[in-house]
């Protein structure tokens, strides 16, 4: 959590750092700076400071304000154009100049970490060019679990409570989606309009917008809604051209943003009507684990062990996994689940990638997402919750949903 950054830093050996870009797709700025609009930004923070500064255009000072950061217009002091001008239209040395200024003006000595959202190949390009312009500053990169990956891990009590009234409004869409399938007739297997049109997945689709935008809520990535033989293929966001029939499962994997930036997370699986044997016993299985996962959710527990669990259990009933056959297509082809936050995907991971050294800590929040996939029988399954634990270790349901597989539909046109 921001909270652990100075000593973050200090297991790092970093006398700064800077995050750098606009804040659309740079969950670091994000985190630093809250969800507001910002274009070309800059945070930058020495060690053992407690304030951290935002450089940013004029344009955006009011956003800035909200920030609650020390606040630097960049047009007044570092403006774009005069170091365009000074530099013959050169925007590499104008921008090399602009850092270089800032590292003199805040005094950044010794190792400075950069961090942020580029082009990849612009920002190799920009940072080799600054490394050779600075004197007594070093400029530092991470790859893999960075400073602010680490930090984001943990979630502080303001973070958990945005992230359980996010989970609510996220259940409530689901509820919405649910009543809205009950309220069609059906015929011959068929859910129907009442204009007499099949009712089809673009159907369903364009009602839980309509539900998310009701919430607040912001779909970044399709929702999955996939039926029969597209559920088992775990991220088939399912066509909207389907027709929905009855004893086929449904996967309802929604992964809402709300206005703070996080993410929620959960899955149903749904028949309507009715559910064949092999999609009922896949389901009781997955259900099962997923209790026995719930139960094992404490803080000091292993990630890797929560994979190994499903691996186990899978395996003694039958089932091909990621561990006993590696690159699978059907059987359990995943991990029991991975952190949410400012993405949908954040660490910890509940992989056995994970190792012997990552462990469930307060403050995690993680998804629990047992599935069992089988594309040649038409059917996949998954349930999945977002779960946290509480400054005191305590585990929070973040997603308070029920789990029926079997969704009851009316008979008749």
């Amino acid at each position: 959590m921001k909270a652990d950054l100075d000593q973050l830093m200090a297991d790092r050996h970093l006398d700064a750092f800077l995050v750098l870009g606009d804040s659309a797709g740079n969950p670091i700025l994000q985190y630093l700076t809250g969800n507001i609009h910002l274009e070309r930004a800059l945070v930058l923070k020495k060690a053992a400071d407690p304030a951290m500064t935002l450089i940013h255009g004029a344009m955006e000072r009011d956003n800035a304000q909200r920030s609650q950061l020390r606040l630097v217009d960049r047009d007044a002091v570092y403006n774009p154009y005069d170091l365009l001008r000074k530099h013959a239209g050169n925007a590499l040395d104008a921008q090399c100049d602009y850092l270089q200024q800032v590292i003199a003006d805040f005094a950044l000595q010794g190792r400075v970490g950069v961090y942020g959202q580029a082009d990849a190949g612009a920002a190799f390009v920009l940072l080799n060019a600054l490394s050779a312009r600075v004197e007594g500053t070093e400029i530092i990169g991470e790859y893999g679990d960075t400073l602010f990956l680490e930090a984001r891990e943990t979630k502080d009590a303001d973070e958990l409570a945005d992230m359980a009234e996010l989970g609510r409004r996220t259940c409530q869409v689901v509820d919405d989606v649910k009543s809205f399938l009950q309220g069609h007739a059906v015929r011959d297997e068929t859910v129907m309009r009442a204009d007499g049109v099949p009712l089809t997945i673009g159907h369903v689709r364009r009602f839980i917008r309509e539900r998310l935008n009701r919430q607040n809520l912001f779909e970044g990535h399709a929702t999955i809604f996939a039926q029969g033989k597209e559920a088992a293929v775990p991220h088939n966001a399912g066509s909207d051209e389907r027709i929905l029939r009855l004893g086929q499962t449904i996967i309802f994997d929604i992964f809402p943003r709300g206005e703070s930036g996080y993410f929620h997370d959960m899955t149903r699986t749904w028949s309507l009507g009715y559910a064949t044997d092999a999609a009922w016993r896949a389901w009781e299985q997955t259900k099962e684990l997923f209790d026995r996962a719930l139960a094992g959710f404490q803080a000091g527990k292993l990630c890797a062990d929560f994979q190994a669990l499903a691996c186990d259990y899978y395996e003694s009933a039958g089932h091909k996994t990621t561990r006993s056959h590696p690159g699978t297509h059907e059987g359990y082809v995943h991990s029991l689940g991975h952190g949410i936050g400012l993405d949908v995907h954040e660490g910890p991971n509940l992989s056995l990638s994970a190792g012997d050294h990552a462990r469930l800590r307060p403050g995690h929040v993680v998804t629990v997402e047992p599935g069992l996939y089988y594309p040649d029988q038409g059917f996949g399954v998954r349930i999945e919750d977002a779960v946290a634990l509480d400054a005191c270790g305590e585990r929070v349901q973040l997603t308070q949903y029920p789990y029926d597989l079997v969704v009851p539909m009316p008979r008749g046109a």
